[in-house]
């Protein structure tokens, strides 16, 4: 039977050994890096990156210990001058600690180089350009002097943008050059960082590269959009304004407007695309085309034309008022009525009643479904949609259906459908032919119009 005191001490061997067996010896982290000859006292030569509670323990001794320290926060730094080992390296080695006792020891090796053959680019930052649209393989421009400085065997990195750009070298000279074609309007402007080394590893140096995408000019104006209405009164002033009409270029340049064919009637303002009045009407309705060009060299013109739908009315027209009025047309031949009437005839220019209904999303959540019912004021009146629309279609008997399951987020921000509608009477004894607009919006519906040139403005609220 063993003692207890031998017992005891036993037990306490094995805890001091499970302590000892705990405790390990990190692998040894390697660096380099080269200093000039000529710093003074307090340069930071490196800084140890610590782990949480790893903690500097001491700078190891050395024929180089005299020279350096080691700071709590793992910065190496300059105790004394330099010179006296230019030409050579002094290999260093910085113990550090953790909390559970494991050691970790840093090597770092300084090579100590006179000051005129350190690394070094000319300027530390450099402002390179490149147009947009141009193929892979396009060299940046303005870098001509971005060879570092120093030594003769240099290679370099490129950090960031690696899969926009690529380092070339001709010559021993880096180049940069582009990987694929760019897009200013997605993105003008890329930081680079172009990194020397000697050929040691010893020696670093960093320049920073701005590369600034140039824009050509690839975006023609886009109208915002294809139709324009325009509802005037007749008693209008020579040289006022009806309103005015947009385009968007996608370079951000100046657009400029102009009719696509001359009007004796109206102008339109280069520079602002305000429609203006230069002559008194001669008949109620004008459709004209636009087009639209940027102030650029090559100057790109709109692809497509856009269209300003312009219509006269008398001042007491409904459309202003809101109230309905009989207008008389006779002095604008192109809208006489036969006067053969047939046993139900409307008046010239009567204007009907604004009738409200209200919707909601569900209501065009069936296709051809009949939402409402154009009226007509005679029974030889038929009905056409004029430009087709994703949203309604209508038939002949004035029956509009829904063509496609309305959605609300797709409506756009005013949550309106517009169209317009062609109205003919068919009657022999006085045909005539007319046009209706239609309009569905998020407030209400409603339509009004008149026979020879009346409008239909049909207004829905919608609710998500």
């Amino acid at each position: 039977m063993v003692p207890r005191g031998v017992l005891g001490r036993v037990g306490a061997a094995l805890v001091v050994a499970a302590v000892c067996v705990s405790a390990e010896m990190l692998p040894e982290v390697m660096y380099s890096v080269a200093v000039p000859h000529d710093v003074a006292p307090a340069h930071i030569v490196h800084k140890i990156k610590l782990k949480d509670g790893q903690t500097v323990n001491k700078l190891m001794d050395s024929e180089y210990s005299d020279y350096f320290a080691a700071l709590d926060n793992g910065e190496v730094m300059t105790v004394a001058r330099l010179s006296p080992l230019l030409g050579r390296v002094a290999n260093l080695r910085v113990a550090t600690k953790y909390p559970n006792g494991d050691t970790q020891v840093f090597a770092i090796r300084v090579a100590v180089k006179d000051h005129q053959s350190m690394l070094r680019f000319l300027k530390p930052e450099y402002d390179a350009s490149v147009y947009e649209n141009l193929p892979a393989g396009t060299e940046l421009q303005d870098l001509d002097d971005l060879e570092a400085m120093g030594e003769e065997d240099v290679r370099y990195e490129l950090l960031g943008g690696h899969s926009v750009f690529a380092l070339h070298h001709v010559g021993g000279m880096p180049t940069v050059v582009t990987r694929q074609a760019l897009d200013r309007e997605a993105q003008d402007l890329y930081r680079l960082v172009l990194r020397a080394y000697d050929k040691e590893g010893m020696d670093m140096a960093e320049a920073k590269i701005n590369v600034h995408i140039l824009d050509m000019n690839d975006h023609a104006p886009v109208f915002t959009q294809s139709m324009f209405y325009f509802f005037v009164p007749l008693n209008i002033s020579r040289f006022d304004k009806l309103g005015r009409v947009t385009a968007h270029d996608g370079d951000g340049d100046k657009v400029v407007y102009r009719l696509a064919y001359p009007s004796n009637t109206f102008t339109i303002v280069p520079q602002t695309g305000e429609i203006m009045v230069i002559e008194p009407p001669e008949t109620m309705v004008y459709e004209l085309e636009l087009e639209a060009f940027d102030k650029r060299k090559p100057t790109l013109y709109s692809d497509v034309l856009a269209k300003a739908h312009i219509e006269f009315r008398y001042p007491s027209d409904s459309l202003f008022t809101g109230e309905s009025n009989d207008i008389e047309y006779d002095a604008y031949p192109e809208h006489v009525v036969s006067k053969r009437s047939a046993k139900k005839r409307v008046k010239r220019g009567q204007l009907r009643h604004t009738k409200e209904l209200v919707f909601s999303e569900a209501d065009g959540a069936v296709e051809k479904k009949v939402v409402f019912q154009l009226e007509k004021e005679i029974q030889w009146e038929t009905f056409k949609i004029r430009d087709d629309n994703p949203w309604v279609e209508v038939d002949s008997n004035g029956a509009v259906r829904i063509k496609k399951k309305w959605d609300y987020e797709e409506l756009g921000p005013e949550k309106t459908i517009d169209f317009w509608v062609t109205i003919t009477n068919n009657d022999r004894n006085g045909e005539y032919f007319a046009l209706s607009h239609s309009r569905l919006n998020t407030i209400m519906l409603s339509y009004f119009g008149i026979p020879l040139l009346f409008d239909h403005n049909i207004h829905t609220k919608l609710s998500n």
